[in-house]
């Protein structure tokens, strides 16, 4: 940034007069400076959420209402001297030419999914920021997977000058973040077909659910028809599961399933369904979403069909609940 010095220099005579020793000690000229810096753009007025870095949102997708702020700033090292009014504006045109420029794909946020407190503001005298404006963000209104983005355009500035390429802040998410925690080992887990040597053999059941990639566990009579599942003694509502497949002999792995719920463990609900499913690696996580928002007391899983051995194999079963 370049620096305009202008310096003011005052000297002050200073006469001192001792005597010590017969000695008199005279007089010094000194001089103190008063230096008055100022920077290019000073008073320039822009918004740092124009920043990549300070206009990319973290939403998650939750009943309460998100917040985020945005405002003008006075630039350079001094202050205003009198009052500045700042207005602004939401202009949805700027989507499509950021998405051109940057090879994204983001869409406007829906009008129901956001308030905003006003778009005119002003930057006091004595201050460098504006007082800020509030946007509330109804994640509710959002879709997760979507991108959205909220361009937020400074128009005016009173008589200052506008900084061209800090005016528009891009308000953007990628997707909605999901708060999520794992709750398989909340609830009683059992199956219909054992480990020959037991629950408690190296490959026995319990290891579908210990959390624990190493481990697997194996049934050496699959039939069609097999199921897995959790029960939980107060009903808990599921949002996606995951499968680890295997460490070896993929005709071992479920290729046709249900994923079920229940409150009877009598009448089942299938909440998703896979047919023709391939794993392409061994000990391979993937994670299945569910639209599920209702409790249930009873998961399972029921095993269709798997690639044509009698084993049947996994590594691991969770249950993951949104919050």
């Amino acid at each position: 940034m370049n620096i305009i010095t202008n310096i003011k220099f005052s000297c002050l005579q200073l006469v001192t007069v001792m005597t010590l020793s017969g000695i008199i000690l005279s007089s010094a000229n000194s001089c103190v400076e008063d230096v008055d810096y100022t920077v290019e753009n000073e008073g320039t007025i822009y918004m740092a959420q124009a920043l990549e870095s300070k206009s990319y949102l973290q939403l998650f997708d939750i009943d309460t209402i998100q917040d985020i702020f945005f405002g003008a700033s006075y630039g350079g090292i001094k202050y205003p001297d009198i009052d500045i009014n700042v207005k602004f504006t939401v202009d949805e045109s700027l989507i499509n030419a950021y998405n051109q420029e940057h090879g994204t794909n983001y869409i406007a946020f829906p009008q129901a999914s956001y308030n905003i407190s006003g778009l005119e503001s002003v930057i006091r005298a004595g201050t460098a920021n504006s007082d800020p404006i509030k946007v509330m963000i109804t994640a509710r209104q959002l879709q997760i997977g979507k991108s959205y983005m909220l361009p937020v355009k400074l128009v005016s500035a009173g008589s200052s000058n506008i900084k061209d390429d800090l005016n528009t802040a891009y308000f953007r998410i990628d997707s909605l973040i999901r708060r999520e925690r794992d709750i398989t080992n909340l609830g009683a887990f059992s199956v219909s077909h054992e480990n020959n040597g037991g629950p408690g053999a190296g490959e026995g059941s319990p290891k579908l659910v210990d959390n624990n990639l190493g481990t697997k566990y194996l049934t050496q009579g699959y039939a069609p028809g097999m199921w897995f599942q959790v029960k939980y003694n107060t009903p808990q509502v599921i949002g996606a599961y995951t499968f680890t497949s295997g460490n070896d002999a993929s005709e071992r792995d479920p290729k046709t399933w249900r994923f079920e719920a229940s409150n009877d463990g009598n009448t089942w609900t299938v909440l998703d369904n896979k047919v023709e499913y391939f794993f392409s690696d061994r000990n391979q996580t993937k994670r299945f979403e569910t639209t599920n928002t209702t409790p249930y007391t009873h998961y399972r899983v029921t095993v269709v069909s798997n690639n044509g051995s009698n084993l049947f194999q996994m590594t691991e079963w969770r249950l993951i609940q949104y919050y």
